[in-house]
Formats: structure tokens, sequence, C-alpha cells
């Protein structure tokens, strides 16, 4: 399990609570971002994030009014996305 940073505006903490159950994984800490104003640092611990992720990104939609979860995108350390990784299916030989 990777902890990653998401970084969230401040008035948008009390939407995140409506999300925070929905993600696989729990935040372990907060701050201050130093260098935007407004906005919080949250460290959280995802399963499934990649080794080399610093930073995610939750992407979010309106599904009858409720916000669901579209995807989770996560960066490197030099702010490379880091794209999913896909099994590909075993061929099957008889």
């Amino acid at each position: 399990m990777g902890t990653v940073e998401l970084h969230i505006a401040n008035e948008m903490l009390d939407d995140f609570e409506a999300i925070r159950s929905m993600l696989n994984g729990h935040e372990v800490g907060r701050r201050p971002s130093p260098t935007a104003m407004g906005v919080t640092i949250l460290d959280m611990q995802m399963n499934g994030a990649p080794d080399q992720a610093k930073t995610m990104e939750v992407a979010l939609q309106l599904v009858d009014g409720q916000p669901k979860i579209s995807g989770i995108h996560y960066w490197d350390k030099h702010g490379i996305f880091l794209a999913p990784v896909v099994p590909f299916r075993k061929a099957v030989t008889d």
C-alpha cells in the first residue's frame, strides 16, 4: 500500500467526506500546502497505488445527483502521469 498526496481546495474538504468511503485507502495525515494558499494536502495510503506514485487525483461524476468515482489518476515525483497497468488475458492454446 503506497502513500500518496491528494491536494484539495480547502472549500472542498467537507465535500470530500461524501466520497471518502469509496476510496480503496485511508488518510494518514494532512497539512497545508506550502506552495498554494487555500489548499490542503492529504496523505493517503492507497491500495493499488503504483510504487512510484507521489500524487493522486480523484475523477468524479454525478450519478442520480450522487458523486461516484470514475477513476483515480497517479503521477510520479516528476509530475509524469502513470498509466494504469492493464493485465492482458492469457492466450489459450488447445
